[in-house]
């Protein structure tokens, strides 16, 4: 299971909020994996489902005479909205999937969003429209992901969803968080 998330501004939040979210929060990372101990949510009664990643886009953006000037994107990971019944292996990977899924969209909605930042004109309008595409693909992707696997459950297909984003992640290289 996944869900996605869009951020315009947080600038108004207190400190100790924003202190929070980072402590709650994972940020993408090729060198970081989920553990075990990072899914702190709460297990649904009576759920069929042996884990939940709640995994988000994040995009942010400034516009200067009308085109976008600064952008912000990253995949990020909640751990006190994601949990995790057993503590298994398999279904730790079958998790770790749904997150880089997740990361996969953030490239390419970095990548829409350069060129974007050529565009004049209702840049608001675009920018949330591509936002919206970008998170309808994601979140078809996610399901499609659950279902061809069996939520993990089916070890073959499992394997061939890891290959087949591992090949999608080297479309898109990695991205700085905040474009200037």
């Amino acid at each position: 299971m996944h869900l996605i998330f869009l951020l315009y501004s947080a600038l108004w939040l207190p400190v100790s909020v924003i202190q929070d979210r980072k402590e709650d929060e994972i940020r993408w990372s090729q060198k970081s994996e989920l553990e075990y101990s990072d899914f702190k949510g709460a297990v649904p009664g009576n759920t069929p489902w042996a884990a939940l990643t709640a995994s988000y886009i994040y995009f942010t953006y400034s516009t200067t005479n009308g085109k976008i000037s600064t952008f912000k994107v990253y995949a990020s990971f909640k751990k006190n909205e994601s949990w995790m019944k057993t503590a298994r292996a398999d279904v730790l990977a079958h998790e770790q999937l749904h997150f880089a899924i997740t990361e996969y969209f953030a490239r390419k909605l970095y990548s829409d969003a350069q060129q974007l930042r050529t565009q004049s004109g209702n840049i608001s309008a675009s920018a949330n429209a591509l936002f919206n595409a970008v998170n309808k693909e994601c979140d078809q992707m996610q399901e499609t992901y659950d279902a061809e696997t069996d939520h993990g459950v089916d070890a073959v297909k499992q394997e061939k969803w890891r290959m087949r984003v591992a090949g999608l992640m080297k479309q898109y290289d990695p991205y700085p968080e905040t474009v200037e």
